[in-house]
């Protein structure tokens, strides 16, 4: 056999076995991060902090809510509030607050979409939500698309589903009485309130389903910050519920950041400071 080709088999081998250890040892992890309730009392500002972040770092982008004192009032506002998040890119997912909801055509002009949607991305299905519509309920044509895609969902690992409101609290005895030092908001009836809702009558069970169907389910609210920086809970079935938020210029802000490993399917969180990002 020529020399040179006994020379170079070797090494052509070599490489093969290398680049096959290298995709095994080396997953690709991807990262996201939420962040919510980062408007100050005056439009068109966001908070200092949080305005310096570059969200372009991010595969995805969870905004939960009151970005601005009046987001969508005026061009002004909306425009320096995509200039800060950018809202229209299709990694950025929004879930509206009540500080947000002035004038949703505008907002859907820098979305282009519509207040409560769907994504997927990276094996995981994202559930954006709108609680500010009916009051804290999921019903109407929302409820009808919510349900459409529960019970589509098949290969997904992980389903997140964004909203504003912390509607998980209401009707679950423990998590009602952490409410005052948790929720931005208390339960009541007024439009930026946890409303009385029907989260655990029609929305729970079918996240439920959806766990038992080996899908890991994760729902995240965005109205905190002024109480308490972060929160998590487990429910007995597995269930996670998350919420994350600032309070504009206070030194403990904290955001919620995500890794997921795609090649082991895995998703891990954990709340820091947002001076880190």
């Amino acid at each position: 056999m020529n020399r040179t080709l006994l020379l170079i088999i070797p090494v052509f081998i070599f490489c093969i076995f290398s680049c096959k250890k290298s995709k095994t040892l080396v997953p690709e992890i991807k990262q996201y991060l939420h962040i919510s309730h980062t408007r100050t009392s005056t439009n068109p500002l966001v908070d200092e902090v949080a305005e310096k972040i570059d969200y372009s770092c991010f595969d995805l982008l969870f905004l939960g809510g009151d970005l601005a004192h009046l987001t969508s009032e005026d061009e002004t506002t909306m425009s320096y509030v995509d200039s800060v998040f950018d809202v229209g890119n299709e990694n950025t997912l929004w879930s509206l607050g009540n500080h947000d909801y002035t004038d949703l055509a505008r907002i859907q002009n820098y979305t282009n979409r519509t207040p409560y949607y769907a994504y997927s991305k990276n094996g995981i299905t994202i559930i954006v939500l709108d609680t500010q519509d009916s009051l804290s309920n999921i019903i109407g044509q929302q409820k009808i698309f919510f349900d459409a895609v529960v019970d589509t969902i098949q290969f997904s690992s992980h389903l997140i589903v964004l909203h504003h409101k912390l509607i998980w609290m209401y009707g679950d005895n423990y998590l009602e009485s952490l409410v005052s030092q948790t929720s931005n908001a208390e339960i009541g009836n007024c439009f930026y309130c946890i409303n009385p809702n029907n989260f655990y009558t029609d929305i729970y069970p079918k996240l439920l389903d959806v766990q038992q169907r080996g899908v890991d389910v994760i729902c995240i609210g965005g109205d905190i910050g002024f109480n308490a920086k972060s929160f998590e809970y487990k429910t007995a079935e597995g269930i996670s519920f998350l919420a994350s938020g600032i309070s504009f210029g206070s030194t403990s802000n904290k955001a919620l950041l995500f890794k997921h490993n795609l090649y082991k399917r895995e998703l891990t969180w954990e709340f820091r400071p947002l001076s880190d990002f």
